[in-house]
């Protein structure tokens, strides 16, 4: 062992040499603040259950009390392969090839690897590794497996045999393979609870059957049975419950049914219709399945029937056949620990090969350089930095002339990746890797670390925010939406008289959207769950493209194209102040960084522009001001100080530092017509026009792109709803956070607690003496209690919100279903030229342009309905105007009149409707 070298491996300055400069420097500054107000709450992030409960399937027990979350993924057999992709559809990777054209999958914990059976006249079982290394035949079983599973404790495999009627296991190495059970009637699916040791198939007689038995042979039961059809099975580990799969009268009709263990409590719900289930997986709250008919996996809540997610393989001509969830579990089997060794000083022996420089680290060692040389590829060679000649390798940092030839180099604190010519280290652009902090510990080893409120994946990469689960919501022209990440809870929050809406923010202390109309001009804000609508700004507002919250200092601030300006306002009295306007032609899109004290705008104008001033308007700079054509939505990355941006008609979205130093394009494959743009964790989301959606890709590289759609017209506006979206927001400064007694801030979020005397009442926000607490009827189980249990948990919305009330109702939200394109690749739409006011269509003669409502034409070309022309509007006459707008109109109450203008009450009357 020792300490580092006098040639060090740390670095402060930029990338090109110079001193950083202090415009970036907020970002130390962000951290502190962080680190200030979050210094009482721990940074490993846990599910707290009561001590009576175990941890759920997937995640894993700390100090008995404390379950700590994992990120399960889908793998799914495809054609003659098996894949792997996350629940979201990102990280799409095919794992194991050349298996077969049918195979059903299953699962070792333990072994973390997948194994197959083949349905075809082979019926070979095979393995790999999760990796897809170790690919190898176990066992052959013939023709007819019809069921598979694997025992992960026994480390067994297990498959049913519908020709020879018998359910057969063998280990996991292929050895001792004998008949568990014989004389069985068609077994269809077959699946083990390795902890309760109960083996549970389906049997396809005259009366359909699911039947239990011990997993090591004996007495058969029947728990359930039907006169119609039962395709597939499974299990919830945790609420020890049977999943079966359905088939009505109809071909098409299909339905989830399900039961305990003893077959009782019995729970049917239909699926979509037109589904066609073959296989299915179950995890938490989600049931997964593959859908024959239309070729896709489908998540969907699990006794609700709710949240439809669709997975899509496009193209999707192969068949597609089995998906599992996988989840790591706790330890199956008691860890035995090797003997401790002592570590060996390799440098001790010449140096192991180094040319220069030796540096020992616990079980092995690295070669270093001094000042002036670089590490070859070799690792062990230094070589003078020497410039090459003509840089042909495409080095990502350095090209190094050596006697060989060219040779890229990486900073100190990095290393070639197996390309050759890419770096990756805390000094590299990757980052290492890391999501947030890279954290040396040798000069080719480092660790990823998260700020305060994040924790780190199983990967011991990428961070992920703790607290609610994060959504978006963006406006669709005609109405404002709200959608999760994986695509469930997709909703319509406002539709009604919204008109035309382009730009949107949300107040995180508050809990209100904020949102401009562009046809009433006016700007307008209402809850987060769509309730209690209220008109702000109604004066001297002509064409709104963007406006963004300072959630710190309580300010709104807005850009008016029409007018050419940039306004701000305080929050609660709407009186516009013009704070820019001198040399600005048409501005668009705006953020805000409140530590910086900086706004971001682009301008659309002749001479197309980023820019950026201090909050009250002084200090303007440009940004970007070159290879611009129309610059329309930017965000800012408060952690990484970053500006993001995307280019509509340049079909780009691009990054940089806040002053707009190290410039680069993040993607321009399949971007279409990019309006806004939003960043988060690890990923950048930015809304299409072109190919009506948003899209999620990585912040850093602009890969692993994935696409939500459904139903959607004009995607606009987009912003990301979570605590830690917007750091430094105490939702404690708004009606104390909804405490009756104190309120804390951890995260974004309030927490309430009572004063000495006091106990909490059952909403958690409440506080009554110790000898008047209400009791709660909430059940102390997580346990599923079907007699009284409305099965509405996937519902819970990520904010506290206020209850409907006069100006909207909560219950009238439009439940949407949408689409994760996991490839554009082989997408009909994408080849088709719609109009910008038309969507694709996929109808059974191929894809074809449709004219989306409020417009007339051929789907190729398309026109505005004027509906007050043509007096289709419901406004109420005589007491209202009606204003058309862009594929659709509003009604406006004449003044001294109120309401929504389909119908006006005059003031004078108290209330009284006209006539």
């Amino acid at each position: 062992m020792g300490s580092f070298p006098p040639f060090s491996y740390f670095v402060c300055s930029a990338y090109d040499g110079s001193l950083v400069k202090p415009f970036i420097s907020v970002k130390a500054e962000f951290r502190i603040m962080i680190l200030r107000t979050f210094l009482t709450v721990a940074s490993t992030v846990v599910l707290i259950r009561s001590a009576h409960q175990s941890c759920l399937e997937g995640e894993r027990e700390e100090d008995s009390a404390l379950c700590v979350a994992f990120t399960p993924y889908l793998i799914f057999s495809y054609g003659s392969s098996i894949f792997r992709v996350d629940r979201e559809g990102t990280n799409l990777k095919r794992l194991v090839a050349n298996t077969s054209a049918s195979v059903i999958l299953g699962y070792h914990h333990g072994e973390d690897r997948i194994y197959w059976a083949d349905m075809g006249r082979q019926g070979m079982i095979g393995r790999a590794f999760m990796n897809g290394t170790r690919k190898e035949m176990v066992h052959v079983t013939g023709e007819g497996v019809s069921g598979f599973t694997v025992n992960w404790i026994q480390n067994t495999i297990i498959w049913s045999n519908r020709i020879k009627g018998t359910i057969e296991e063998v280990t996991v190495n292929g050895s001792n393979p004998h008949l568990l059970f014989g004389d069985l009637f068609h077994p269809s699916d077959v699946i083990v609870d390795p902890y309760e040791r109960l083996l549970f198939w389906l049997s396809d007689g005259l009366l359909a059957t699911v039947d239990c038995a011990p997993s090591t042979g004996g007495k058969v039961k029947s728990i359930f049975g039907s006169h119609e059809k039962l395709e597939t099975i499974s299990l919830d580990f945790n609420d020890k419950r049977v999943f079966w799969v359905q088939y009505g009268q109809e071909e098409d009709e299909a339905m989830v049914g399900s039961c305990d263990y003893s077959g009782a409590t019995v729970h049917m719900m239909r699926l979509l219709a037109q589904s066609w289930p073959f296989r299915m997986s179950l995890f938490a709250d989600h049931i997964y399945y593959t859908d024959l008919k239309s070729r896709t996996i489908r998540r969907t809540h699990k006794y609700t029937g709710r949240n439809v997610v669709t997975l899509n393989l496009k193209p999707s001509f192969d068949v597609l056949a089995d998906v599992k969830v996988v989840f790591p579990l706790t330890s199956l089997t008691d860890r035995t620990g090797a003997p401790l060794t002592a570590d060996v000083n390799e440098c001790a022996f010449w140096n192991h090969g180094c040319t220069l420089g030796c540096y020992n680290i616990p079980g092995s060692y690295v070669c270093t350089c001094p000042q002036g040389f670089a590490l070859l590829p070799d690792m062990k060679t230094c070589h003078e930095l020497l410039p090459c000649l003509s840089d042909l390798t495409s080095c990502s940092h350095y090209c190094m002339q050596t006697e060989e030839g060219a040779v890229c180099s990486c900073p100190e604190g990095s290393m070639l990746a197996p390309d050759g010519r890419t770096c990756t280290g805390c000094t590299s652009l990757d980052n290492g890797g890391c999501s947030q902090i890279c954290t040396l510990q040798s000069p080719t080893k480092w660790e990823c670390d998260c700020f305060p409120g994040y924790l780190l994946d199983r990967d011991a990469k990428h961070c992920s925010a703790v607290g609610p689960q994060p959504y978006l919501l963006f406006a669709n022209i005609h109405d404002i939406r709200r959608i999760h990440f994986d695509g469930t809870l997709y909703e319509t929050l406002l539709d009604k008289q919204v008109g035309r809406v382009l730009a949107l923010d949300y107040d995180p202390v508050e809990s209100k959207i904020y949102f401009a109309h562009t046809a009433l001009k006016w700007i307008e804000r209402a809850n987060l769950d769509g309730t209690e609508r209220e008109v702000l700004a109604s004066e001297d507002l002509e064409l709104c493209g963007g406006l963004t919250l300072d959630w710190i200092n309580r300010k709104l601030y807005w850009t008016d194209s029409g007018r050419s300006e940039i306004k701000r306002s305080a929050l609660n009295r709407m009186q516009g102040e013009v704070i820019i306007q001198d040399n600005m032609t048409k501005p668009h899109g705006i953020t805000v960084h409140p530590l910086a004290k900086r706004l971001f705008w682009t301008d659309e104008g002749d001479k197309p522009l980023i820019e950026s001033a201090f909050l009250d308007g002084s200090g303007r700079r440009i940004v970007v001001g070159t290879h611009l054509v129309a610059p329309t939505g930017l965000a800012v990355d408060y952690l990484a100080d970053k500006l993001y941006w995307c280019d509509a008609k340049r079909s780009v979205i691009e990054v940089a530092e806040l002053d707009g130093t190290h410039r680069r394009s993040l993607t321009q494959n399949n971007v279409g017509h990019p309006f806004s743009v939003a960043v988060f964790e690890d990923y950048l989301w930015f809304t299409d026009w072109k190919n009506p959606s948003v899209v999620r890709v990585d912040k850093r590289s602009g890969q692993n792109g994935v696409r939500l759609r459904g139903n959607m017209s004009h995607p606009s506006s987009l912003v990301i709803v979570h605590p830690l979206a917007k750091p430094g927001a105490d939702p404690c400064l708004s009606n104390n956070g909804g405490c009756s007694h104190k309120c804390d801030n951890r995260f974004g979020v309030a927490h309430c607690s009572c004063h000495p005397q006091f106990l909490k009442g059952a909403d958690g926000r409440s506080c009554y003496r110790s000898e008047s607490v209400p009791l709660s009827n909430e059940p102390d189980s997580h346990r599923l209690n079907l007699s009284n249990t409305p099965l509405n948990s996937e519902g819970s919305p990520a904010f506290p919100v206020t209850r409907p009330t006069a100006g909207g109702d909560a219950s009238l939200r439009i439940s949407l279903e949408a689409e994760i394109m996991i490839s554009d690749e082989g997408d009909d739409c994408a080849e088709q030229e719609c109009d910008i006011n038309a969507q694709c269509v996929l109808t059974e003669g191929g894809a074809v342009c449709q004219c989306m409502e409020g417009f007339a034409g051929n789907g190729s070309t398309c026109k505005d309905i004027d509906e007050c022309y043509t007096g289709i509007a419901l406004c109420q006459r005589g007491f209202a105007v009606c204003i058309n707008t862009e594929g659709g109109y509003v009604c406006k109450c004449h003044a001294g009149y109120t309401g929504d203008g389909v119908s006006c009450l005059g003031k004078e009357l108290c209330g009284e409707s006209l006539p």
